[in-house]
């Protein structure tokens, strides 16, 4: 019986540390539109640069697809701002 208990505590730890988790790519995503804007790029130049339409660019910034390393390297080198910099900012 106990050890179903922290098993059932386990996951709920587990769970709670998935929801921080997408609240800080949530927060990421923000960040990356609003330093876009800052610098007057537009998504149609940030999809090109990253070979996307402007559609598949646009799903990356709703969460709709991944983002993944690559792609958030190449974000902010469009925008030339290193990764160091961009994440000092992000809590």
């Amino acid at each position: 019986m106990k050890e179903r208990e922290r098993e059932r505590e386990r996951e709920r730890e587990r769970e709670r540390e998935r929801e921080r988790i997408l609240e800080f790519y949530k927060t990421i995503l923000t960040a990356i539109e609003e330093k876009r804007k800052a610098v007057n790029i537009s998504r149609f130049e940030i999809a090109a640069y990253l070979g996307l339409t402007e559609n598949g660019y646009f799903k990356v910034i709703k969460g709709q697809t991944k983002l993944d390393l690559e792609r958030l390297l190449l974000i902010l080198n469009k925008l030339e701002i290193s990764p160091k910099d961009f994440f000092k900012d992000i809590e």
